[in-house]
């Protein structure tokens, strides 16, 4: 059984996002292997109950989402390459993992969305959606789990209904990706 301790750090300081429903930040705790965890909260039969950041062992990162009724986990596929991220895909010191959820398109399964970055000018966004399998036997697939966003930016984006705004460069642009039947998709604003 995996050992849950709340998350290290100081929410306000530790954010790379705003507007998630829930949210936990991991910040390179003392303990090799402590791990921040998320209660999830999905409607659907076989539903997820908690993901869990976590260092693993000679093997960077785990992102694991825990069936705890079914006493599985499954990864997500995450797909992190800036600066934060070393050659083992360990998260470097200065850097550390934002997760959360929102509902982008209130259907009751809420999108997953881990960022890493530093706080300043590294960020970068993964978003998830589930797809909840019919039986309990195939809740590990990796089918269930589709990275529909991967945004690069600095901090802080902002989720805001349908949108997610990303900042980036020196001059206060930003990007803004609006959630339009299963997928994000840039607009002017």
């Amino acid at each position: 059984m995996i050992g849950y301790l709340p998350a290290s750090g100081s929410a306000v300081a530790d954010t790379l996002i705003s507007g998630l429903d829930r949210t936990i930040t991991w910040n390179h705790p003392e303990e090799f292997f402590a791990a921040s965890s998320l209660d999830l909260e999905f409607e659907a039969p076989i539903k997820p109950d908690r993901l869990i950041v976590k260092r693993a062992s000679q093997a960077g990162m785990d992102y694991l989402v825990m069936f705890e009724n079914l006493n599985i986990a499954s990864y997500l596929p995450t797909d992190f390459e800036n600066d934060c991220i070393d050659e083992s895909s360990e998260i470097v010191e200065s850097c550390f993992v934002q997760a959360g959820t929102h509902d982008f398109d209130a259907d009751g399964l809420p999108e997953i969305i881990l960022a890493v970055g530093d706080g300043f000018v590294n960020l970068q966004v993964n978003v998830f959606s589930y797809h909840p399998p019919a039986r309990p036997a195939d809740a590990i697939r990796t089918e269930n789990w589709e990275l529909i966003g991967n945004f690069s930016g600095q901090s802080k984006v902002v989720i805001k209904g349908k949108s997610v705004i990303i900042p980036f460069g020196s001059q206060g642009l930003e990007q803004k990706m609006v959630f339009i039947d299963r997928s994000f998709f840039e607009i002017d604003h």
